[in-house]
């Protein structure tokens, strides 16, 4: 029989370390026990995801071709030790190699109870959902005053106390045996036909049709239209596929889209169980062959690139159109990052496109109201665009009847938009450099982004939260999938690859010049990357709290529980890589936040306070206390100086603005009343001070 002994402490000298090396060597012929060390365990930390990492999968690789587990655990404040529990942890996330999984715990204590309260306490963390291990009930081997049980050549010295771990390892022996022919897989026999199942995606329901003959899942087909695009679509693929072709429900999730996984594997055990079969028998499976590839793999290319979001596609799409070799290397399984969870319009100015719509109350004023900034308070590289842009303004109030727009306009915008002073006073502001290219080559990138298959709606000139001016170009496809979907597509059909769930751990370095990544597979497997040249676009960190607090200088406060609208892969592991060879950093202080999102998943809202043009915000006191077309920073200070609660009023003109929505998904998160008067209010909202506002 093979075991694996988990030595349950990163101490260096450990009584637990001592009993399983007795007992590895007292049992040598009923057993092969190899110990496993903790000490290079990660804590757990779900923001960065170390499932992949060499000491983790070897955990797994380990546990899961052994026929046992013994864990020996000392106690620490009537519980185990924190490193043993980030193990625990790692092996519950997204791999599961103790479920079902014969387990033996055995303590050593300098206490005469030894480690009674710690083992209960693992106990019912191995039985815990996630971990499911099988552990053998009675029979706790509890070493009490252990720095007197053993001799100086480790051996323990009371034979009563031998004969009674004798008499637990043998009966564990026993129960392993047992509980192992429960594990081997069941042959199954379905009711042949297609079954017609309903489960829960991330956006609500997902119908799903499910074909089964009598001994195999044939086909799976998903509708996946109520989900976002992008986001989840490996999951309509790559789940499928595995199930299919190992015959298995033992499929991992995806990351990034963990809730429609789930619904996905759920949906499939729903069916198997309408076809008159247990879908617990083919949990236990093994996993589909492709899912265990684990071969180390190398690459030789020209170009490198990390992260595929929108700004890395766009990189590999203009360096294949330029004649280059691309590999682009990103970490989750499915390429968008934050681009794919975008709203859509995309700022450009258009003044021929603009110039046709009229212009809006307020827009003048607001133009106006820039015209008239102090020269004093613009730094220097910028006034001469400054005082060009007046020229401009004071030529277009003239006739103020039409939506105004220039790259000058927009320049001076981002610049203003920008400027930035912490807490402590010191001023930020974008490089003009940088400003100017992006002002200056704005439409170009429309322009091109249409050459290659994005389609932009010509009826509307968009605004959201937080813009400062109607120059959005909308897509017709919602969201951002709309540029997504386009540029994969065009750098798959033009030779460049894309290796998605790789993740990078070291630039490659060559005389003082970065040629080169190397990093971990979906496996583990070293994935390494050979190139001329790299380009980072790994965006942010907003997915990493403890990294947002860390450089905070901007916001008064950030909670430790604070969502993002962010892709869960902006946890900064590409800045690290940058510093790793030298690169400096700048305004990492300055988070941006977004007051616009579900405050409990993070996810943008859809439809229901973008634009602002038909709703108005107030507190609990229902007072109006911002201007609802202010920047998201005016926005989001303002939700925090009011408490963090606000409620938006509208009325049906809502409906001609809302995003990315439906009439039928719109009505069902809005309380509708013919008259303000008709509200029920609470008494902490105040109808009177509502009525004042609105009359």
């Amino acid at each position: 029989m093979k075991l694996v002994a988990i030595v349950g402490t990163n101490a260096k000298k450990s009584y637990n370390r001592l009993l399983l090396q007795y007992m590895a060597r007292h049992f040598a012929k009923q057993a092969d026990i190899e110990l496993l060390e903790i000490t290079d365990v990660p804590m757990f930390n779900e923001t960065d995801d170390q499932t992949e990492s060499a000491v983790i999968q070897n955990f797994n690789t380990k546990i899961t071709e052994a026929d046992g587990v013994i864990i020996a655990t000392p106690e620490h404040n009537h519980t185990i030790p924190s490193s043993l529990n980030s193990l625990i942890e790692w092996l519950s996330f997204n791999i599961h190699p103790l479920t079902g999984k014969p387990v033996m715990i055995v303590g050593a204590s300098y206490g005469i109870q030894g480690s009674s309260r710690a083992q209960l306490h693992l106990r019912q963390i191995l039985d815990a959902p996630g971990v499911n291990a099988v552990v053998m009930p009675g029979s706790e081997f509890l070493l009490g005053l252990a720095h007197q049980a053993f001799d100086e050549n480790g051996d323990l010295k009371d034979q009563g106390t031998i004969d009674f771990l004798e008499s637990c390892f043998f009966r564990f022996v026993r129960f392993a045996t047992i509980a192992n022919q429960l594990n081997e897989p069941e042959d199954v026999r379905f009711e042949p036909g297609t079954y017609q199942v309903t489960t829960v995606g991330h956006n609500g329901d997902l119908p799903m049709s499910v074909t089964l003959s009598e001994e195999r899942i044939e086909a799976i087909d998903i509708d996946s239209s109520g989900e976002t695009g992008g986001i989840a679509d490996v999951v309509f693929t790559r789940i499928p596929n595995e199930i299919i072709e190992g015959q298995t429900l033992n499929v991992d999730a995806i990351s990034g889209a963990s809730v429609t996984s789930k619904g996905v594997l759920n949906g499939v055990a729903r069916a198997v169980r309408q076809a008159g079969a247990n879908p617990d028998a083919l949990r236990s499976r093994p996993k589909a062959p492709s899912a265990l590839d684990k071969e180390d793999k190398t690459y030789d290319t020209e170009l490198i690139i990390v992260g595929g979001g929108g700004a890395g596609l766009t990189a590999a799409a203009r360096a294949l159109q330029a004649g280059k070799k691309v590999i682009l290397v990103e970490k989750f399984p499915a390429v968008g990052g934050n681009t794919v969870r975008a709203g859509g319009p995309m700022n450009a100015p258009d003044p021929a496109w603009q110039n046709t719509f009229a212009a809006n109350p307020g827009e003048a004023h607001n133009l106006q109201e820039l015209h008239d900034i102090d020269e004093a308070t613009i730094d220097p590289e910028f006034l001469p665009d400054f005082r060009a842009l007046k020229s401009e303004i004071e030529e277009y109030l003239k006739d103020p009847t039409y939506l105004f727009d220039s790259k000058l306009l927009y320049r001076i915008q981002t610049y203003l938009g920008g400027k930035r002073k912490d807490l402590k006073g010191h001023e930020i502001h974008g490089n003009y450099e940088l400003i100017r290219v992006l002002t200056e080559h704005a439409l170009e990138s429309v322009r091109w982004l249409e050459n290659i298959g994005v389609e932009f709606l010509r009826d509307e000139v968009t605004m959201p939260v937080g813009a400062i001016w109607r120059r959005g170009h909308k897509p017709k496809v919602p969201m951002g999938v709309a540029y997504i979907a386009v540029l994969k597509d065009f750098v798959l059909k033009n030779g460049g690859i894309i290796l998605t769930d790789t993740q990078v751990k070291e630039l490659i370095v060559t005389d003082g010049v970065v040629t080169g990544v190397k990093g971990s597979g979906r496996n583990g497997q070293t994935i390494t990357v050979n190139g001329k040249a790299v380009i980072l676009t790994t965006g942010g960190f907003a997915a990493n709290t403890k990294m947002l607090q860390q450089y905070n200088t901007y916001w008064s406060e950030i909670d430790d529980d604070i969502a993002t609208s962010n892709t869960p892969a902006a946890t900064g592991d590409g800045i690290l890589l940058g510093q790793s060879v030298g690169a400096d950093l700048v305004g990492m202080g300055f988070s941006q936040m977004m007051p616009v999102s579900d405050p409990v998943t993070g996810a943008l809202f859809t439809g229901l306070q973008v634009p602002p043009a038909n709703f108005i915000m107030v507190n609990t006191k229902g007072k109006r206390f911002v201007d609802e077309y202010g920047s998201r920073d005016q926005l989001s200070q303002a939700a925090i100086d009011n408490g963090g609660l606000f409620y938006l009023i509208a009325d049906e003109n809502i409906k001609e603005t809302a995003y990315n929505t439906s009439q039928e998904k719109l009505m069902p998160k809005l309380k509708q009343v013919p008259s303000l008067r008709l509200i029920p209010w609470k008494n902490w909202l105040s109808k009177s001070t509502l009525t004042q506002l609105l009359w």
